[in-house]
């Protein structure tokens, strides 16, 4: 059996949590059963019984070494893509545990090991701390081989390791400003001190080293609430665990060329961070998630006036979605999600140009408004999911066709209309 099974166990006793029989044994390749066995205290290390047996990774062999030599990849990223990709496969995919030992056995390595780094411990109460950065200048290429470049925003909370990952396109004062007004409504509270290094959108550096803060951000920092502090850059004792949690979007690498389009690539950077915050974290032995509910949110300092945040980001109106999926700002009309229909959402025009549209559970859109002018906007995906339940000549028709054709149709009117 494996120690850290029985560890993860004996942790969740001292703190009063019963597991997931089903969870834990899915991660750690073993019979829900056995688990239950040795949660209750009755249960004895059983003889392997399965050498000799065709492991479930077997006949995935040529794609497993296929994504172990993807540059950056890591075999934490490797599994999550295999549970991902064979969600809906017949076979019944092992826990983490079991792929290693199957990487082991079967010869297989997964990228180039270097020099480790020394990371001091550095822990920190409930609701003391969070700690941000980005993921810088990320490159990754669809099925199609359409290269996608983009940032991440990651953000980690100090006590539980709870994870925010964020796609941007940029990396300006007002991607940061929506990133930790997103963070902060993710979270439902305010961390007393908010940790990063010296990025340009929050500090101008002097030549004689002196840092002057962004007044807007700082001005946004004492709305919410919160101290920010800009530390050493790398510095491993006040940046140790977000540069850990950096290391989780390594996962990304496993997906090289096998996604469509920036809704796929949101939903992937998604499900990262939902795995990353309901697996056990290495240092707690605890999810993160489970110690954020149980031991850090309450600890969170209220968020005192939401709208005055979001009044910060820029220019706010409230529109009711219509059958169009079409709220307007900057004189003309852009896209959003089909489920928004008949919802309120939220237009934030932010001073650079970018329009966030948020609804209750938060980002629905995004839009770039100094793109050249037309009167309507709709972002590809948005049409294309508009039209998915539409039949063209008595049949089902490729829809990513139909609403390429239909969007050229539309901005050729657009262009017409400026021309009258």
């Amino acid at each position: 059996m494996d120690g850290n099974l029985i560890g993860e166990l004996n942790i969740m006793k001292e703190a009063g949590i019963k597991p997931n029989f089903s969870e834990v044994a899915r991660r750690y390749g073993v019979d829900r059963h056995t688990v239950s066995k040795y949660w209750n205290g009755g249960g004895e290390q059983p003889a392997d019984g399965r050498s000799g047996r065709e492991s479930c990774f077997d006949g995935l062999r040529a794609e497993i070494e296929g994504r172990a030599q993807l540059p950056g990849v890591t075999a934490k990223g490797i599994h999550e893509w295999l549970l991902d990709r064979h969600a809906s496969d017949e076979r019944k995919l092992a826990g983490y545990n079991a792929f290693t030992h199957w990487l082991r056995t079967r010869g297989v390595e997964v990228g180039v090991p270097g020099e480790v780094e020394a990371h001091p411990r550095f822990e920190t109460a409930p609701g003391e701390q969070l700690q941000f950065d980005w993921k810088e200048d990320l490159l990754m290429h669809g099925r199609d081989g359409t290269g996608y470049a983009f940032n991440v925003f990651s953000a980690t909370l100090g006590y539980s390791r709870l994870h925010v990952f964020i796609r941007t396109l940029t990396r300006t004062r007002d991607d940061l400003l929506r990133c930790l007004f997103l963070t902060i409504a993710l979270l439902g509270g305010v961390c007393r001190l908010w940790l990063t290094d010296n990025m340009s959108a929050i500090a101008t550096i002097g030549g004689d080293g002196s840092r002057r803060r962004d007044p807007r951000v700082a001005r946004f920092a004492r709305e919410a609430g919160f101290e920010l502090v800009l530390c050493r850059v790398r510095t491993p004792q006040t940046k140790g665990k977000d540069e850990s949690a950096n290391r989780f979007l390594s996962r990304l690498r496993a997906y090289e060329g096998d996604f469509d389009g920036w809704d796929e690539l949101d939903g992937i950077i998604a499900r990262i961070q939902r795995r990353s915050n309901e697996e056990p974290n290495e240092t707690t032995g605890l999810p993160p998630q489970l110690l954020f509910a149980r031991g850090e949110k309450d600890a969170l300092a209220p968020v005192g006036n939401l709208g005055l945040l979001e009044s910060m980001l820029g220019d706010v109106t409230r529109q009711r979605v219509p059958s169009t999926m079409l709220v307007r700002a900057a004189g003309r009309e852009w896209s959003v999600p089909r489920r928004c229909i008949g919802r309120e959402v939220r237009c934030v025009l932010q001073p650079g140009g970018r329009l966030s549209v948020f609804d209750g559970d938060g980002l629905v859109a995004s839009h770039d408004t100094t793109v050249p002018a037309k009167p309507v906007n709709y972002d590809p995906a948005h049409y294309a999911e508009a039209m998915s339940d539409k039949r063209w000549g008595g049949a089902d028709a490729d829809i990513e066709e139909a609403a390429r054709r239909n969007l050229e149709l539309l901005d050729g009117l657009g262009s017409l209309g400026g021309d009258l």
